[in-house]
């Protein structure tokens, strides 16, 4: 395992300094972020900095080496699996939820209302509440385990939050939790099994997993913190509580995933790189869009399963993963030669946003010196 002063991560991984210095920056206030790290690949130059502390109890230095939660960055990965499906003319994008999962609905949920798409699940249109924001009343204790029925349940019991499926953006985990059942059906195997057959083997993702019921992460693994007095407002050190054993059935096809920056970083390249969809349907994800208002940080638009980020050298592809103690972005060049993974292991219950100071040093990691952003246009 690498420590603060080492010049690899173990995987061949050189630390850069320009990246380090960015990292150093994020971690620089101690009641912020206890670690962070960005992972950079150009080609086939593999670059890090990594700053802070891994485990806070154990003072483990933090390093892109180790797994962690990557929370929604999962929705990419059921999306992947989706679009497979539909170039295998097992599902069709304008299939509707109510003919695919006719037992969900009823007179008195949301889906009784007009029908809603596949491709409106997959690029957060269909207008549906999104569970977790109604989680809250039910929750009990960090390690609970949420059956995936009562979480769509918790969803769609509520209005949606505008009638008409196709018209607006409105980001939503119960839509790939729907998605999830909908896999299921159509391959009777659930989301693990295909994830594990159609994404992990094939591109050799040895540091990923899908670990729906389990609260440990196996192996060497970041640590998570968050702020968890509204959950748990009597626990001790609740405004820095270590949130690592939070239940991660919480999010299940929404963002359960665990992983590393490497691997992240190759199941983007192997994505945007033809290697898991044929051309046509990778140019339909990325290009059938809706504009992602009110996203943060700063999207143009969100396709099937993918955000198409606004950075200072041009349009970058990817996602954000936000879990219980951690947050995590990942940009990709259209062509998946350019990719950033960035990390931190502070995630709070009680804030909002991301961490401008965060997202500053993650855009500049991914764009490089001002020098290299005036010459990036071909990373569009």
């Amino acid at each position: 395992m690498a420590t603060a002063d080492q010049a690899s991560d173990g995987r061949g991984s050189r630390r850069d300094p320009t990246l380090q210095a960015l990292v150093d920056q994020v971690v620089a206030d101690p009641n912020r972020n206890p670690g962070a790290f960005l992972f950079a690949q150009r080609g086939s130059d593999d670059r890090f900095g990594a700053a802070g502390v891994a485990d806070r109890s154990a003072g483990t230095p933090m390093a892109p080496d180790l797994r962690f939660r990557t929370g929604s960055i999962t929705k990419t990965l059921t999306a992947t699996v989706v679009l497979q499906l539909v170039a295998e003319h097992r599902l069709r994008l304008d299939d509707t939820v109510q003919s695919l999962l006719p037992d969900q609905v009823r007179t008195d949920n949301a889906l009784s209302g007009a029908p809603i798409t596949v491709r409106q699940l997959l690029n957060h249109s269909s207008g549906l509440y999104d569970y977790i924001d109604g989680l809250l009343p039910y929750f009990r204790r960090l390690d609970q385990y949420w059956p995936r029925d009562q979480l769509i349940n918790v969803g769609l019991a509520q209005p949606r939050y505008f009638p008409a499926p196709g018209t607006r953006f409105r980001y939503s985990n119960t839509n790939y939790l729907l998605l999830d059942l909908i896999v299921e059906r159509i391959t009777d195997r659930d989301l693990r099994t295909n994830f594990e057959r159609r994404i992990f083997a094939p591109l050799g993702l040895r540091d990923t997993s899908y670990p729906l019921a389990q609260t440990t992460i196996d192996g060497a693994h970041v640590h998570g913190y968050a702020d968890v007095s509204l959950l748990l407002p009597d626990a001790p050190g609740a405004t820095r509580f270590d949130v690592t054993a939070f239940s991660p059935s919480e999010a299940g096809a929404s963002g359960a995933l665990v992983s590393t920056a490497a691997d992240i970083a190759r199941f983007y390249r192997a994505l945007l790189q033809g290697r898991l969809l044929p051309a046509d349907m990778l140019r339909r994800m990325l290009t059938e869009t809706v504009p992602a208002t009110g996203s943060a940080p700063p999207a143009v638009a969100y396709g099937l399963g993918v955000y198409v980020y606004a950075t200072s050298c041009g349009r970058a592809y990817g996602h954000g993963g936000s879990a219980p103690g951690y947050l995590t972005f990942a940009l990709n060049s259209r062509d998946g030669r350019d990719q950033l993974v960035a990390h931190t292991n502070w995630n709070s219950f009680a804030d909002t946003g991301i961490d401008e100071d965060f997202w500053a040093a993650f855009q500049q990691g991914y764009c490089g010196s001002p020098e290299q952003i005036q010459g990036a246009d071909g990373r569009d």
